[in-house]
C-alpha cells in the first residue's frame, strides 16, 4: 500500500479516510447543496432549513453566499466551527479505511452522472493564470471571494468543499473500468436529495487491486507537462484551501499536514451527462440610459439591442448566432438580444465582462450576481429595476487544449450542470 500511495503522490492524488454519517443520520438531511448555489435567494436556504429541522446536516456546516451580506459572517463561522465539534465528537460521523467512493448521481437532468471522491494534493495546484500545476484552475480567480471561505477553513475540524474536478478521458477509461466492478462495491449510501434534486449512491472503493488499476488510469491521463486535473465547480472552495494550506506551512506544518490536501469529486468531462451552463449575469438596481449609453460609448456602431418576444426566441437567437459576440437580455419591459461585432477573435465572456466591470465601476449604485440556471435568471432578471444577461454554453472539445495553452478562462464563464444538479456536501474528512 505505500509503494502505490508514493505513485499516487507523484500525481498529486492521495487517500483520504473519509468520515460519513453513521447509520440512522437522515441522509436526505444531511446533504445539502453547494454553498454558492441560489446566491440571490434566500428563501431556497430558508426552505432547506425549514426542512432540516434538529437533524444533524451539512447545511449548518457551511456559509451560504446568499448570507455573506447580512454582517453577521463571524458568528456564522463561530457557530459552523461549534457544530462540526458536535458532529466529530458525537453520534454523527464515522471514518472508513483509506480509499475512494466512487457516486453515481440521477437529478431531473441527468439520467447518471459519474464521480469519484479523492484527495489532492495542494501542493500540486496553483489558481494562477500561467500555472503549469497538475490541478489548474479553468476560469479567472476573483481574490475578494476567499476571506470568508479562509475563515471558514483556517480553524475549522473539517475538510467538506463542492470541489469538481475534470480529467480529459474520452476514452472512458476510468469509468469503464470501475463501470466492470461496480456490482463488487460495498454500498456507501443510497439516497434521495432534498429539495427534489435527484438520488445519489456511492459505493467504497479500498482494495489494492482496484485502487492500483485506478492509479495506472490516472497516469495514463496526464499531459506531458503535468496537466491532469481542471478544476470545474469549486475553485474558489479549493483556492482557499490552498491559501490555509501555505499559512499552516509557513507556520511549519509537517509535509503530512492533512491541510495540504483537499476532497475533491473526479468527473470526465466527455461524461454524456455533464453539461457545460452558461453563468448569466443579473444587474440590480439598474438605470437604463446609463446602461445603453455605455454600450454606445464602449463599442460605437457595433453593439446592436434587437427586441424579441419571449424567452425562446432569445434562446434560438443568441443560438444560431455565429458572426458577432450575442447575448440575451431581459428585464420589466421585455426580451432582446445585445449582439457586439467587434472585436472580432476575443471570447464572448472576455468581451461582455470586460465591459460590466468598467459599468459597475463607474455606477456604484448597481450591483452584479452571476447566477446558474436560466429560470433564476429570468425570474430575477425581470423584477422592476434589473436586467438580466443571459450567456451562450462554452464547448467541451478544445477545453483542455485552451487551458494548457492560455490558462484560465475569464471568470464566471461556465457552470457543469444547473443549480439543483451542483455537488452536495456528504463525505467529508478531518483537517
Amino acid at each position: 500500500m505505500e509503494n502505490l500511495k508514493a505513485r499516487f503522490a507523484k500525481i498529486g492524488v492521495a487517500l483520504p479516510e473519509i468520515l460519513l454519517p453513521k447509520s440512522g443520520v437522515d441522509m436526505t438531511k444531511w446533504a445539502a447543496v453547494a454553498c454558492d448555489q441560489f446566491s440571490s435567494e434566500p428563501q431556497y436556504w430558508a426552505e432547506v432549513y425549514d426542512f432540516v429541522g434538529d437533524a444533524p446536516s451539512t447545511a449548518k456546516i457551511i456559509l451560504p453566499e446568499c448570507y455573506l451580506e447580512d454582517g453577521d459572517t463571524e458568528e456564522r463561522v463561530a457557530k459552523i466551527q461549534d457544530v462540526m465539534k458536535e458532529y466529530i465528537n458525537g453520534d454523527v460521523l464515522e471514518a472508513q479505511a483509506p480509499g475512494f467512493i466512487y457516486l453515481e448521481r440521477k437529478t431531473a437532468h441527468a439520467e447518471c452522472r459519474k464521480g469519484l471522491m479523492v484527495c489532492v494534493d495542494l501542493e500540486q495546484y496553483d489558481f494562477k493564470a500561467d500555472t503549469k500545476a497538475f490541478v489548474r484552475p479553468t476560469e479567472g480567480t476573483v481574490i475578494d471571494r476567499l476571506p470568508p471561505r479562509m475563515d471558514i477553513r483556517r480553524d475549522a475540524l473539517l475538510d467538506m468543499p463542492h470541489i469538481m474536478v475534470l480529467v480529459d478521458d474520452k476514452e472512458d477509461k476510468l469509468f469503464g473500468a470501475i463501470e466492470n466492478y461496480k456490482s463488487e462495491l460495498t454500498t456507501a449510501y443510497d439516497f434521495e436529495l432534498m429539495q427534489k434534486s435527484g438520488h445519489i449512491v456511492g459505493k467504497k472503493i479500498d482494495s489494492v487491486e482496484k485502487l492500483t488499476e485506478i492509479c495506472d488510469i490516472l497516469e495514463s491521463l496526464q499531459k506531458e507537462d503535468g496537466f491532469l486535473f481542471a478544476v470545474g465547480d469549486g475553485n474558489h472552495s479549493l483556492a482557499a484551501a490552498k491559501g490555509i494550506w501555505e499559512e499552516r506551512k509557513a507556520a511549519g506544518a509537517p509535509e503530512n499536514d492533512p491541510g495540504r490536501f483537499a476532497l475533491v469529486e473526479i468527473e470526465n468531462i466527455y461524461d454524456q451527462s455533464l453539461e457545460f451552463e452558461p453563468i448569466h449575469r443579473v444587474l440590480f438596481n439598474r438605470d437604463k440610459d446609463k446602461f445603453k449609453a455605455a454600450l454606445e460609448a464602449t463599442f460605437g456602431a457595433s453593439v446592436e439591442i434587437m427586441p424579441v418576444a419571449d424567452l425562446a426566441a432569445v434562446e434560438a437567437e443568441i443560438k444560431a448566432e455565429k458572426s458577432c459576440h450575442s447575448y440575451g437580455l431581459m428585464c420589466s419591459e421585455g426580451f432582446g438580444v445585445l449582439k457586439i461585432t467587434k472585436p472580432e477573435v476575443t471570447l464572448d465572456y472576455e468581451v461582455l465582462q470586460a465591459f460590466l466591470d468598467d459599468f459597475l465601476a463607474a455606477n456604484t449604485e448597481t450591483t452584479i450576481d452571476y447566477i446558474h440556471g436560466t429560470d433564476s435568471t429570468v425570474e430575477l432578471g425581470t423584477k422592476e429595476g434589473n436586467l438580466g444577461i443571459l450567456m451562450k454554453a462554452i464547448t467541451k472539445d478544445t477545453f483542455f487544449s485552451e487551458i494548457g495553452a492560455n490558462g484560465p478562462l475569464p471568470r464566471k464563464t461556465f457552470s457543469m450542470g444547473e443549480a439543483d444538479e451542483k455537488r452536495f456536501y456528504i463525505e467529508s474528512r478531518t483537517i
